[in-house]
């Protein structure tokens, strides 16, 4: 079983952005040096810390010599021609449509942020994978439930990506969104090419229902949200989509073994008391927010989220791989944290009494 850590770069009560940076990169050092999988980075336009996530893995490669670094995830910001955003909220329209409070954000975001590009992000990924060592792992999300036009742009993006990056010299490609000529046989071609063959893994993370077959039938890795975290559907209903995601792999006839990451709220408390400290904290959380929102009776029930001694730990790790097939936990330290200080024990206890009982 793969630990790997879902990092923020969120700053904590009275850190300037600076020492947030900072701090984070201390966390990063110590997971490199402690036996983890892999360092995920996400980022948010003009909520988080991290505009460019592709820069940051950048950053994070210099710094790092042995984990694992991905995007969780890179927000490529498709936009079909003649496409626009509305704040309308329709049945069965985009989620970007559906965001609440954050449409507004998300609108302007769209109708002003240059999309990115096929050709161009290929060539990041591979410079990347260069500067990595051969330790990048592209993750990437469209903001695409409900909707099949933007599903289908997304995987024909990543399509590209996946020629562009596949080929000794670019053939061209012709698609419903994308059309580019082959390169001119003048010696031209993309540069660097990757370390990893055919290419870096590309890691997908799936919320909607409608992307797990599709993703099974692409043999693409994917994330899923565990415990309370981007779990609304809840645990009965995501074990059956994981079972529809493994059959379409196998279905496709793709080699290897379908992969699935589970992302989790992590705590770990070296006493019981402490443990059940935090977790009653979290259960009163949880049971305000449920009060609060519409809709809360119908809510699904959810597995536990990861807190608790490293002992309880290892044995919910366990349950995960037996529910879920999973063989990496992507661990969140960002609710429930507390502080610094509370991560960075975190981080000692699994890296101590977890890992060496669960790899």
């Amino acid at each position: 079983m793969k630990i790997s850590y879902l990092q923020f770069w969120v700053s904590m009560q009275g850190e300037s952005h600076t020492q947030t940076y900072d701090a984070s990169f201390e966390e990063i050092r110590a997971l490199d040096e402690s036996g983890w999988d892999t360092v995920w980075s996400g980022g948010v336009p003009l909520r988080t810390m991290v505009p460019d996530t592709l820069l940051l893995a950048a950053a994070i490669a210099a710094r790092t010599s042995r984990i694992k670094i991905g995007t969780a995830v890179h927000l490529p910001g498709l936009k079909a021609r003649g496409e626009e955003f509305t704040t309308d909220i329709k049945e069965g329209g985009s989620p970007i449509n559906r965001r609440g409070g954050n449409a507004r954000k998300f609108g302007w975001v769209f109708d002003n942020f240059t999309p990115a590009n096929p050709l161009q992000t290929a060539e990041q990924i591979s410079m990347l994978d260069q500067l990595s060592h051969g330790r990048f792992i592209y993750g990437a999300g469209g903001d695409t439930a409900g909707d099949e036009v933007r599903q289908r742009h997304l995987h024909e993006y990543l399509a590209v990506i996946r020629q562009v990056l596949s080929e000794d010299v670019f053939s061209g490609f012709a698609g419903e969104f994308y059309n580019y000529p082959a390169l001119p046989d003048d010696g031209s071609n993309f540069l660097p090419k990757c370390i990893q063959k055919p290419h870096p893994p590309i890691l997908l993370p799936l919320d909607s229902q409608q992307g797990f077959i599709p993703m099974g039938k692409l043999g693409y890795r994917i994330a899923i949200g565990g415990g309370s975290l981007h779990n609304v559907r809840g645990d009965a209903v995501l074990k059956d989509d994981v079972k529809n995601y493994r059959q379409a792999w196998l279905d496709a006839g793709h080699s290897g073994d379908p992969s699935v990451s589970i992302r989790m709220n992590t705590r770990v408390l070296a006493t019981q008391r402490e443990a059940d400290r935090v977790r009653e904290a979290a259960r009163k959380t949880r049971v305000e927010h449920t009060l609060r929102d519409k809709g809360a009776e119908d809510e699904p029930e959810r597995s536990s989220d990861l807190y608790g001694t490293p002992e309880e730990i290892v044995d919910r790790i366990h349950q995960l791989r037996e529910d879920f097939g999973a063989d990496e936990i992507i661990c969140t330290m960002l609710g429930g944290a507390g502080t610094r200080e509370d991560v960075m024990k975190s981080i000692r206890l699994l890296s101590e009494k977890v890992i060496p009982r669960v790899s």
